[in-house]
């Protein structure tokens, strides 16, 4: 024990000024260094629950997710909106759920341009929504205004009661999140911060260079 004692004694001693200047010097360098300041940024945020109308596309949350990812296919569902794709994250939670995250540079922009998307999408879920809908209602309007014979009049009832509740149990997008804005860490690392850092290495580097040849000497043994 004393022979590591007086080993890490002497060459504290020996290496003294070299190491506390290495220390310095990197605590220099660190107060000098650049910051590489980074641009605030913000990011909204919005979640849609899907409608429920039967159209494998726009009611399945993972198959719209994947078309709107794809260029040619976002604008052919949503044509009149003007957005940084490449900023823009869907996601989607299985069956319904369809996350939509912007990132911007201001929160003006953020907002303004995700509500911007979320509006052209539900207007284009409403025409969808409403377009079947126009469909089962024609459908049971000519069922009603048909007489059938009586023998059929049980199978039209049901047909027509079946009708009525696919269309009592259909229903469009809806946003249940709405679209909110989070801003993002544009801090930089301060200049003591960096200083003192650069010291903490410097510290770090000096003890190893002390306490190298007791690892050398552990290895031998």
């Amino acid at each position: 024990m004393k022979s590591v004692l007086s080993v890490i004694a002497a060459r504290s001693k020996k290496y003294f000024i070299p190491l506390l200047l290495l220390s310095i010097l990197l605590g220099v360098i660190g107060w000098f260094a650049p910051a590489g300041k980074e641009s605030p940024t913000v990011k909204a945020e919005a979640t849609i629950l899907l409608g429920n109308y039967e159209n494998e596309y726009i009611n399945n949350s993972e198959v719209i997710a994947s078309l709107l990812r794809n260029e040619t296919t976002f604008y052919s569902y949503l044509p009149d909106v003007d957005i940084d794709l490449e900023q823009l994250l869907i996601s989607a939670e299985p069956p319904k759920k369809l996350n939509l995250v912007l990132t911007a540079s201001s929160e003006q922009e953020a907002v303004a341009s995700l509500s911007e998307l979320v509006t052209a999408f539900l207007e284009m879920d409403q025409y969808h929504y409403q377009e079947k809908d126009e469909i089962i209602s024609d459908s049971i309007n000519q069922l009603q205004g048909n007489p059938v014979p009586a023998e059929l009049v049980v199978e039209q009832q049901r047909f027509l009661y079946e009708l009525k509740t696919k269309q009592l149990n259909q229903q469009p997008a809806v946003l249940v999140k709405d679209v909110t804005a989070e801003k993002g860490d544009g801090r930089v690392v301060s200049q003591q911060d960096r200083a003192l850092m650069g010291i903490m290495i410097g510290i770090m580097l000096s003890c190893l260079w002390i306490l190298y040849p007791l690892f050398l000497k552990s290895e031998s043994d």
